[in-house]
């Protein structure tokens, strides 16, 4: 049964939320340990997911003029900015409570102590949405909020497409992916996967995944043609996918391969079939849910995380982390989706109404 082309995409909403369940579970590691899945190329899979949403979005207002590449960016700024904010304050906040009680930040591999100097900088540059010039001590980061340094990546190739990419021919695309796959398989070969991008001796590495995948994704977009079908079991099928991708633990020695062929090629062919999809009920009310998570459940579980093992580290226990962990990441994704329906959107609706009165002041 055909429908008509969505305005939300929500199969996509799920694999995007459960790609961030993911990331949070990699990062929890007083509760389940080192990881041994290639769960970060859960950020390959919200790069390419992202350039498909924003074509859809936006894609035809920029190759038409009717929008400007500087208000595509505001338009982006705002809707990353607040429980970004959010999260900024409460790992600052944690940072401070560190330097009082005189201990060692727990994040970074070191345990220094905290340096309010280098607090203060990293605040600064980071309420700017830019990375820090040097590997914070804090956490051995750029960015405070560390799942940023993706954020921030994935600015600098929204203002690349919104500048020139919206209008890129096929050849000219096409030269970017071939640039970027190869850029990805020499930092392979160099760290031995594709987890890197968030130190400045990876920066490249970082810019390379966010440039394949975005443009993947918005390429893809150019060819969807918005026929689509209720497939409940296939869209099952979908997430499941992920799950065993993300979660699936994968030996050193295969570990640059599979990583490889995941982000060339895995990724983009889940793409192309799920955005074709519409899922059943069940399926459909939990990737709605999970959709409207996403996003503050990838920037707000390393402080939420960073104050849980803070207050309570008896959590990390033998006998109650795999539980607690479980439960953490479920209180993390329920927060997440009342502050995204309470507090994030709220916030930016009123902010595109103010920047709408402003542009009918001007107009007048």
């Amino acid at each position: 049964m055909a429908t008509p082309v969505p305005e939300r995409f929500v199969l996509l909403d799920g694999i995007r939320g459960v790609a961030a369940v993911a990331i949070v579970h990699r990062h929890a590691e007083i509760f389940f340990g080192r990881p041994e899945a290639s769960s970060y190329l859960a950020v390959d899979l919200f790069f390419a997911l992202s350039g498909f949403v924003l074509a859809h979005a936006y894609g035809k207002k920029l190759g038409s003029g009717q929008m400007s590449a500087f208000t595509f960016m505001k338009a982006r700024f705002f809707r990353l900015y607040p429980l970004y904010g959010l999260a900024l304050a409460l790992m600052a906040a944690f940072f401070v409570c560190l330097y009082f009680l005189d201990q060692p930040t727990p994040i970074d591999d070191l345990h220094r102590k905290i340096n309010l100097g280098e607090l203060g900088f990293a605040l600064l540059t980071g309420m700017l949405f830019l990375p820090a010039p040097f590997t914070l001590t804090l956490n051995g980061a750029l960015f405070l909020v560390s799942p940023a340094w993706s954020l921030f990546n994935e600015l600098v190739v929204n203002a690349v497409y919104a500048r020139w990419g919206v209008r890129a021919n096929l050849k000219k695309i096409a030269a970017i992916l071939l640039v970027s796959a190869c850029v990805l398989v020499i930092a392979a070969i160099q760290f031995g996967k594709l987890h890197a991008g968030f130190r400045w001796n990876e920066m490249y590495a970082g810019m390379a995944r966010v440039f394949f995948s975005f443009f993947v994704g918005a390429l893809i977009y150019r060819f969807y043609t918005g026929a689509s079908k209720i497939r409940p079991i296939v869209s099952a099928l979908c997430l499941l996918f992920v799950c065993l991708v993300l979660f699936l633990p994968i030996t050193n020695e295969i570990r640059p391969f599979f990583d490889l062929f995941i982000v060339l090629l895995a990724w983009p062919v889940l793409l192309i079939v799920s955005c074709r999809i519409v899922p059943g009920r069940w399926v459909g009310a939990l990737s709605n849910f999970l959709g409207t998570a996403s996003y503050g459940v990838y920037v707000l579980h390393i402080p939420l995380l960073a104050w849980t093992t803070l207050l309570m580290p008896w959590l990390g226990a033998d006998n109650v982390a795999v539980p607690a962990g479980l439960a953490f990441i479920a209180v993390t994704t329920c927060l997440a989706w009342a502050l995204t329906i309470y507090f994030d959107q709220p916030l930016q609706k009123r902010l595109k109404q103010r920047l709408r009165a402003k542009a009918s002041d001007k107009a007048l």
